[in-house]
């Protein structure tokens, strides 16, 4: 989120009448992240800083360069229906109920040159986030996969890895610092056994039936 929040700075900044909605689980969340973004606005050093904050509220900003950035709740299917966006930043997507709903009405939001950033830790499969991770990866999307677990900061070892995880159950250390899709979430079959028969899958020696598909 740090890294979101410091391109939204970026894009707000340097490039004029730009549109940045955040969206997230809970409006909290999105808040703070427009609140990250404000706070590294203001910490830019005066000469860098070419624009300057003219509205300023709890939830929303704007600069005298005309470019704003808003938080905003996922719990309606019309969040960010209206706006033109340059930018839509969806916080925590694999946790957004009903993703694919709000993923169809915000689309075409961003159609005119608009660009999305969805971030999320992994939560199981199925769902409207691992999807699209699972297509970008597969080259059937217009999406930029980035996986970032946890050995990727350089100030963590396997001992702090250790000390971390030591009173966490597999689903949570899958979830929150491996970035597994098929070890998180809830599944009826345990996640060790999918992943150890999904390695095992080779293509069949023979293919018989009306269309070679048994």
């Amino acid at each position: 989120s740090t890294i979101v929040a410091g391109y939204a700075a970026w894009l707000m900044l340097f490039r004029r009448e730009k549109t940045v909605l955040v969206v997230a689980t809970k409006f909290k969340t999105a808040a703070n992240l427009v609140i990250k973004v404000k706070k590294m606005i203001k910490s830019v050093p005066d000469w860098l800083r070419i624009s300057d904050i003219t509205i300023d509220n709890q939830a929303s900003f704007e600069l005298n360069n005309g470019s704003s950035i808003k938080a905003s709740t996922t719990s309606k299917n019309d969040s960010g229906r209206s706006e033109a966006l340059s930018l839509l930043i969806v916080d925590e997507a694999a946790f957004v109920e009903d993703m694919d709903s709000l993923w169809t009405g915000v689309k075409p939001t961003i159609s005119t040159g608009g660009r999305c950033i969805a971030l999320s830790t992994p939560n199981g499969v199925g769902n409207w986030f691992y999807k699209t991770y699972v297509g970008a990866e597969a080259g059937l999307n217009d999406f930029n996969p980035v996986i970032l677990p946890w050995d990727v900061h350089p100030e963590r070892d396997q001992a702090w890895f250790q000390e971390e995880v030591k009173n966490m159950n597999r689903r949570d250390i899958a979830q929150e610092y491996e970035c597994s899709f098929n070890m998180s979430g809830e599944t009826v079959i345990n996640p060790d056994d999918m992943e150890r028969i999904k390695n095992a899958i080779i293509e069949p020696k023979h293919k018989t039936g009306f269309d070679r598909n048994y």
